[in-house]
């Protein structure tokens, strides 16, 4: 799962993307560009040029994003913005498809750089996600005894 950012000015637009990528994906969604600050809690950035540009904000996003390494998919109408090509860089032309949608966001999301290296652990922990007991099924019976639960333990 992946975290999205949505920069959209369009309400009904910005909706429709969230509810696109909503459930393999987690996203955020702004009607205006914020700032460099938000980019880096997120995977991937969907920006609408329009609504950058109505702030006069486009080159400063695109360099923030350039220089964080964040992908991102450029929505526009019209001709496609004059972008260099580049392996973090989509654009899409509105009335946006969702299958093209789906496409850049995959392959951008294929092509991330890879995340900051997290701290080690000690060779004596055991991650979260791998069970200290191999993995096994937990029945229910397992857990819980019979008997009950209104009447004491009949200790005979």
């Amino acid at each position: 799962m992946a975290s999205i950012l949505i920069i959209e000015s369009h309400p009904i637009l910005r909706d429709a993307l969230r509810q696109f990528l909503f459930p393999e994906h987690q996203t955020l969604t702004r009607d205006r560009w914020a700032g460099p600050g938000d980019l880096q809690r997120h995977d991937l950035v969907i920006v609408d040029r329009e609504t950058v540009e109505e702030g006069g904000r486009t080159v400063e996003a695109l360099r923030a994003l350039q220089r964080l390494k964040v992908p991102s998919v450029w929505l526009h109408q019209g001709p496609a913005p004059p972008f260099k090509p580049g392996r973090l860089t989509e654009t899409l032309a509105k009335p946006v498809e969702g299958p093209a949608l789906e496409s850049a966001v995959r392959s951008l999301l294929e092509d991330a750089p890879a995340p900051r290296k997290r701290a080690r652990r000690r060779p004596d922990e055991i991650p979260v996600d791998e069970p200290a007991d191999g993995g096994g099924i937990i029945e229910l019976t397992d857990v819980v005894e019979e008997g009950d639960p209104g009447e004491p333990d009949d200790p005979s």
